[in-house]
């Protein structure tokens, strides 16, 4: 009797992030200037957060010498069980591979965003965000330019618009 209810109880337990899309999802996030390998998870209807990391550019040289690792929070402002629509926050830390700078680069902002399920059990979603970052950083150092023969201080920001395409495989 006991084990029937514990099966029962487990069925129903099972189906429920199937239809909420309340679970963890692994994936890949493509900015202009990143590629992040990302774990996504959504612990309710409305509330998820997601952690990545991989390698960024900078557009002053757009080299993929950098790493960086980021964390975003999102809140859901409309759900279906096709689509949602969700509000979010990002930090994001930048290890700097530069010889002329020793700093990190510390950035936070505020996203957007549309996530859409696929498949045929719906755990698959591609979602497509975008915001505002900012971050600043400035060496304290003074450096010498060797070429013009003066010194300057070297600062660092973060480029300011934040888009993004995401595709995510929930488990």
């Amino acid at each position: 009797m006991i084990y029937r209810l514990l099966i029962v109880g487990l069925l129903t337990l099972c189906s429920i992030p199937s239809f909420a899309k309340i679970g963890i999802g692994a994936g890949a996030d493509v900015n202009p200037n990143a590629a992040r390998l990302s774990v996504r998870g959504w612990f309710s209807k409305y509330a998820g957060l997601e952690i990545g990391f991989g390698p960024t550019a900078s557009f002053d040289d757009f080299k993929f010498d950098d790493m960086s690792i980021q964390g975003k929070y999102f809140y859901a402002l409309r759900y279906d069980r096709f689509s949602r629509t969700y509000l979010g926050a990002i930090a994001r830390y930048t290890l700097v591979k530069d010889p002329f700078f020793d700093k990190d680069l510390p950035s936070a902002g505020v996203f957007g965003g549309k996530e859409w399920y696929l498949g045929r059990y719906r755990n698959q979603g591609v979602a497509v965000e975008a915001g505002l970052l900012y971050g600043k950083a400035k060496d304290s150092d003074l450096d010498w330019n060797w070429e013009t023969g003066e010194q300057y201080n070297l600062t660092k920001k973060e480029f300011p618009a934040f888009i993004s395409l995401s595709y995510k495989y929930y488990f």
